[in-house]
């Protein structure tokens, strides 16, 4: 048997951090060029509006997602779907949020233009801010 000569090693470039691109340009990038994209992306606008909500208050109470499933009255599953925006949630889905988790959720939709009358301003300070594909705004925000 021939012994096979040692491959040289390959020397890499330290990668800085200042090189690597951000997560919002290649968003930008993804969204500007990309229709299929952009239009999924603005489909589930919501549920990532939603998902992030769910994140925060679960962050905030230091809870697995087995333990907000257990006050949920859900799976484990269920709620890695959700905090993932992969499911728009239905209205049966956030009653029952706000209900077993006596949180108060707040979901405003507005056309374009058009200045909000119902939305206080701790609402618009802690909401999560979405722009419709018609220009309107979607408004989601939770306080326990």
């Amino acid at each position: 048997m021939m012994s096979s000569p040692r491959a040289k090693p390959v020397r890499r470039r330290k990668l800085r951090l200042a090189e690597l691109k951000s997560h919002e340009s290649l968003l930008a990038k993804d969204l500007k060029s990309d229709p299929r994209f952009r239009a999924e992306w603005k489909k589930s606008a919501f549920a990532r509006a939603v998902a992030l909500k769910i994140l925060q208050y679960r962050a905030a109470k230091r809870l697995t997602q087995d333990q907000l499933a257990a006050k949920l009255g859900i799976r484990q599953s269920a709620v890695a779907r959700l905090e993932l925006g992969e499911v728009t949630p239905s209205f049966a889905t956030l009653v029952n949020i706000a209900e077993r988790l006596n949180m108060e959720l707040l979901i405003d939709i507005k056309p374009s233009r058009r200045r909000s009358k119902l939305v206080n301003d701790a609402a618009e300070r802690s909401g999560v801010k979405i722009t419709t594909a018609e220009g309107g705004r979607v408004l989601v925000a939770a306080a326990t």
